[in-house]
């Protein structure tokens, strides 16, 4: 090793938040800032990386601690050392990036921040958990992943919080950067590179307890339509709060081209599929003949994963970052709500179908409650537009088929059932 961007190449595919695992990384720094410190034997730089190999550029934040001794030993999380003598080590498993991490997104607190540390099972970003005054009470998301404009994770949760709602964390602050982009007119790109919110002690995700309650032959109605109720008053706050306006006939056409192209897709590499693809095609013609409700900023990629429970407070979701390889540009732009009840009701789906003990009819149970909730959260009742709304669970379980072919194959029964069941839905009420 002899440099930065070589020590960064070889530690970086190890990664779990590295999306190029088919290639070895070509990474050209884009910028490289430097962080005050507050250990005059340490200096923190945020690295800003672009991978020019994969099939898309795909630009990289790696904060960096670089030290002139090893304090303990390298451990896990050392990164290399370069020619010059440095000692590298990924920031946010240093505490000399962390407390300077907390003092730029949280800086009222800052002075009380008494230990930091990672939480452990993210895949694509790295969130801190950090103690104030011996208690975890704000947790930290650094983004690994960058894109070029407002993150909806932080603006949908900063607005969201500002206004009072209950259903999310309360919002702390947020870090931004820029970079160098020569496709931009201004050569200039700037974005989202950290943010902090509440830590919500206690909480649960929504996929842990529906399993547990699948597993038990629990009834799970109740917090079905709770969870129901909270998806409706984000979405209401939200088109109340950000941009929002009839779906135009080019919005419909963008919708549908995606359907057509997964199902392109799908079909090609599912027998099952390609089966039911005349169906298929007639669910998403229905859809097109009735009036689209108004487009909002919605969550994006919502499921029971992006929930969590807290006992005597309810509901809170969590991840407004949509998926996170999409154009920040396509997560940005208002979308149906209904994409979200449907995501939801694909998650109910495989609660259901990951569970092989769950009473029959437990996911039908749950989908029914979730949208009484939703339907009720309102104070006129939303449509729920049931021939859109099957056009969006059936192309969620779609792309779940290619997802499931491709690397679960032995879940592949959950979408291609759920793709029969929508089918048959589509010629009933029956959800």
């Amino acid at each position: 090793m002899s440099n930065t961007v070589e020590c960064v190449t070889d530690w970086m595919t190890r990664q779990r938040w590295y999306a190029g695992k088919d290639h070895i990384p070509r990474l050209r720094m884009l910028a490289n800032d430097e962080i005050p410190s507050d250990d005059p034997h340490a200096r923190i730089r945020n690295y800003l990386f672009m991978d020019d190999d994969g099939h898309t550029p795909t630009l990289y934040q790696v904060p960096i601690v670089e030290r002139t001794t090893i304090p303990g030993g390298t451990g896990p999380y050392f990164i290399g050392k370069t020619d010059d003598g440095a000692y590298l080590f990924d920031g946010p498993h240093d505490p000399v990036y962390t407390r300077a991490l907390l003092s730029i997104v949280a800086p009222e607190v800052a002075p009380h921040g008494t230990g930091s540390a990672v939480m452990s099972g993210e895949q694509s970003n790295t969130s801190i958990v950090f103690d104030i005054d011996g208690v975890p009470t704000l947790v930290a998301k650094v983004f690994r992943t960058l894109h070029h404009g407002d993150n909806p994770d932080v603006e949908l949760q900063s607005v969201l919080s500002a206004a009072g709602s209950p259903d999310v964390p309360r919002f702390f602050g947020q870090q931004t950067g820029e970079w160098l982009d020569v496709g931009r007119r201004s050569g200039h790109a700037s974005g989202h590179l950290a943010f902090a919110q509440e830590f919500l002690s206690g909480a649960t995700d929504g996929w842990k307890i529906a399993i547990r309650a699948a597993e038990e032959g629990r009834d799970f109605t109740a917090q079905s339509r709770a969870l129901g109720e909270a998806t409706a008053r984000v979405h209401t706050a939200l088109a109340e709060l950000m941009p929002a306006g009839p779906a135009e006939e080019s919005d419909v056409e963008v919708t549908v081209s995606g359907w057509e192209r997964r199902l392109d897709i799908s079909a090609s590499e599912v027998p099952a599929v390609a089966a039911h693809r005349v169906g298929i095609e007639h669910v998403y013609e229905a859809a097109q003949q009735f009036a689209w409700p108004r487009l909002q900023r919605i969550h994006g990629d919502l499921h029971l994963g992006q929930a969590l429970w807290i006992e005597g407070r309810g509901w809170l979701l969590i991840d407004f970052e949509g998926e996170p390889l999409r154009p920040m540009s396509d997560r940005n732009r208002p979308d149906s709500p209904l994409r979200d009840v449907a995501g939801m009701l694909r998650s109910f789906d495989y609660a259901q179908g990951a569970t092989p003990s769950a009473p029959e009819g437990w996911a039908k149970a749950c989908r029914e409650a979730y949208l009484e909730g939703y339907a009720s959260a309102t104070a006129t009742g939303r449509d729920l537009n049931l021939p859109l709304l099957n056009a969006f669970e059936l192309d969620k379980a779609v792309y779940e088929a290619i997802y499931e072919a491709r690397n679960r194959p032995s879940w592949l029964g959950i979408p291609l059932h759920g793709i029969e069941r929508i089918l048959k839905r589509s010629l009933t009420r029956s959800v």
